[in-house]
């Protein structure tokens, strides 16, 4: 039953998948996957309110299961509930503390709500799981220079460059905090580099 219900979420045929799942769960009643997968289907025919039910109940007989936090997180997220959102991810890191997709779940949800200083502490936790991917420097240095720390944005592009040399967006970037530091030399260097890339912005 569960297999196919499965196939019919596959195909997007949402209220089929739910009457397979359902009886695959009365067959199972302890089945995480089975569970797992009646809150996605219903978060992709946007009953959320159910999937957010459904989540409730796994995370009752599964409650060290960070993903499930993750994905009524992910819900709240969606319905612009927020803080609900924020609390289920916090419970998510608390669970599996090296999991960087929590931490810029959590951190994008904190910059929608102003509050830039937690969104870069997300990101710091981001990259302390998983410091070779440069986007999460290059995001983190866009907070930063959104908090004026132009400074510590420039050494975050500089390490988003070194892991990736040939980003024409990543010289234009470090290019604009130099010049709000007045440092002209630099960015001029930096924006030749960006041009070079392909940029066709100006700054100098």
């Amino acid at each position: 039953m569960y297999n196919k219900g499965i196939s019919k979420e596959n195909l997007g045929e949402y209220p089929k998948a739910q009457n397979y799942l359902f009886l695959a769960l009365s067959l199972m009643p302890k089945s995480l996957n089975t569970y797992k997968a009646i809150a996605r289907v219903n978060r992709k025919n946007k009953t959320y309110m159910n999937a957010i039910d459904f989540y409730d109940k796994a995370i009752a007989l599964f409650p060290n299961k960070a993903e499930l936090y993750a994905g009524k997180a992910d819900i709240h997220r969606k319905l612009k509930e927020y803080n609900y959102a924020i609390d289920a991810y916090s419970m998510a890191i608390k669970l599996d503390s090296n999991n960087s997709e929590y931490y810029i779940a959590r951190g994008e949800i904190r910059h929608l709500q102003n509050d830039i200083q937690g969104a870069i502490n997300d990101f710091t936790g981001a990259i302390d799981c998983n410091n070779k991917n440069y986007r999460l420097y290059e995001q983190r240095a866009f907070y930063k220079a959104e908090k004026k720390n132009y400074e510590s944005a420039e050494d975050d592009y500089r390490k988003a460059i070194s892991l990736c040399t040939d980003n024409p967006h990543l010289y234009f970037m470090i290019a604009a905090v130099e010049l709000l530091q007045n440092k002209k030399p630099d960015a001029k260097i930096n924006m030749d580099k960006a041009k070079s890339l392909g940029i066709k912005e100006e700054l100098i």
